[in-house]
């Protein structure tokens, strides 16, 4: 819990009990979540905009990060460490079998050369497969 204080005071954010709770719910999480398995995980309703504008101050501030999916689903995941940069990209893994999402590696990875006038703002490494959970 100590952690958790620490993590909003490092960032300059209150500690609501709503942010507590996420950031709780997230750091125990085995995968990536949704929006609606966070608020699912929840101790008390906070209502969706509640959650919804706690998410984007995370992200804004780095403390969790977002993995879009096909279908435009989002899911959320804590940023490793504070010393990596914003933008920093990394692995992650999507498992058909449990639709579990993993990030895998925090190293990030080079940016892909695009052709002249190409300026990526934002990009995403999603392996697909089974998880070691499935493959056992």
């Amino acid at each position: 819990m100590n952690d958790i204080y620490a993590l909003l005071e490092e960032n300059n954010l209150s500690r609501t009990p709503c942010r507590v709770e996420i950031l709780k719910t997230l750091s125990r999480a085995d995968s990536a979540l949704s929006e609606s398995e966070i608020r699912d995980q929840l101790a008390y309703s906070y209502d969706r905009t509640t959650v919804y504008r706690t998410l984007r101050s995370f992200l804004s501030q780095n403390v969790i990060h977002s993995i879009s999916l096909e279908g435009g689903e989002v899911r959320y995941a804590m940023t490793p460490g504070k010393d990596k940069p914003h933008n920093s990209h990394h692995v992650h893994f999507y498992c058909n079998n449990c639709n579990g999402v993993f990030c895998i590696s925090h190293k990030p990875f080079e940016t892909p050369v695009l052709p002249k006038g190409f300026q990526p703002e934002n990009f995403d490494l999603l392996v697909h497969g089974k998880c070691k959970n499935c493959t056992t």
